[in-house]
């Protein structure tokens, strides 16, 4: 029996992972299933905190912060050993590489056992020799490994593969509890952190075609910036383009299931993905969805081409904008494939997914 579950993430801040771990805590709270979450930083904008779960900081302190960087890392590294050997749960869940590692080495000695999980196509990320070699290292002393897709854990060497688990991203109940909008607004909507991997340029690209046949419908565009330049490109491509009043920059919400649901179709534009929770989001509240077919393979494990979705070549917007008019133009058609796509609801229920964590820890620990 799991009494006490440890989740380690570098920040709570609103990515894919970090939702991952909320949705899943809250869950295991509810089950009287006692939660502690160890972040290596803070960010702005963070996720709220679960009501219940104990966060610990093991990053590193003001008066530290001009150390060397490996200094910095032995320093997480310690506390997060420290904090296991004090708190003894039952098993460490960790998400994304740096937490990753720092878990496996951290927990040495400590009894603890590491589940690592890849929130990301390792084509991209472990690409280098050196990750290439110290993932594949660390991760075989890990007790186990959960990946998003079949994909991504093909990546990795057979004795990862062997004792791994493929599981989805669970969906929050603001998602799975909605019904499909009985009428559609003249909007297709896409959500995500403006970043380059997201490939809005493409999107809006796309839109532009788009408007030539449907002059009246709005992309909006839901999402924080990263701080990598992308926004601003794609503003300045926007203005240049005038389209200021047809492609519109939402920013954050803390309503995605209301601003959306009602929305024409739904669109993933990315370049790679993990298993990409927004898509996910959409598809349970019953949005036609167009996604590109992106590695590492998450919108094709999830979109059955022409029965509960579209998908399209990554980078191409002209094979993207034919997927968009195909659903403005057939509404009908589009309210089927979205309904087909509310399936998703079954496959990965925040209950459903919460379980199969669970059980896979039950079985790494006997």
């Amino acid at each position: 029996m799991t009494d006490h579950v440890m989740f380690h993430i570098h920040s709570l801040g609103q990515g894919g992972a970090e939702r991952v771990v909320i949705n899943l805590a809250t869950e295991m709270l509810s089950r009287g299933i006692r939660v502690s979450i160890a972040t290596a930083e803070t960010e702005e904008g963070e996720f709220a905190l679960p009501e219940g779960a104990v966060r610990y900081d093991i990053g590193t302190r003001p008066e530290e912060e001009n150390l060397a960087p490996s200094k910095k890392r032995k320093l997480r590294k310690k506390r997060l050993h420290e904090l296991l050997k004090k708190e003894k749960p039952d098993v460490l869940f960790s998400l994304c590489r740096g937490a990753n590692y720092r878990a496996v080495l951290a927990s040495k000695g400590t009894g603890v056992p590491v589940i690592i999980s890849v929130r990301s196509d390792p084509k991209v990320d472990y690409s280098s020799k050196v990750h290439k070699l110290l993932s594949s290292y660390l991760y075989s002393k890990a007790a186990g490994a959960v990946f998003q897709t079949s994909g991504a854990r093909d990546f990795f060497p057979e004795k990862i593969r062997d004792k791994s688990r493929v599981i989805l991203n669970p969906i929050g109940e603001a998602f799975t509890d909605c019904e499909q909008a009985p009428a559609r607004r003249k909007a297709v909507v896409a959500v995500g952190r403006h970043n380059y991997a997201k490939d809005y340029m493409t999107l809006a690209k796309s839109f532009e075609r788009v408007l030539k046949d449907h002059p009246d419908h709005v992309l909006e565009i839901y999402g924080h910036d990263s701080g990598d330049n992308s926004l601003h490109q794609l503003r300045e491509w926007i203005r240049s383009h005038q389209l200021e009043t047809k492609i519109l920059i939402m920013g954050d919400t803390d309503n995605v299931a209301g601003c959306i649901s009602d929305a024409a179709c739904y669109v993933l534009s990315s370049s790679f993905e993990g298993m990409p929770n927004a898509l996910m989001e959409a598809m349970a509240l019953g949005l036609p969805v167009l996604a590109t077919d992106c590695p590492a393979g998450g919108p094709k494990a999830l979109i059955e081409d022409g029965f509960n979705g579209l998908l399209c070549e990554v980078g191409n917007f002209r094979e993207m904008a034919a997927g968009i008019n195909k659903y403005l133009e057939y509404p009908d058609k589009a309210a089927e494939l979205g309904k087909a796509a509310m399936e998703i609801k079954e496959r990965a229920g925040i209950k459903r997914i919460t379980d199969e964590w669970l059980e896979y820890a039950e079985s790494v620990r006997c």
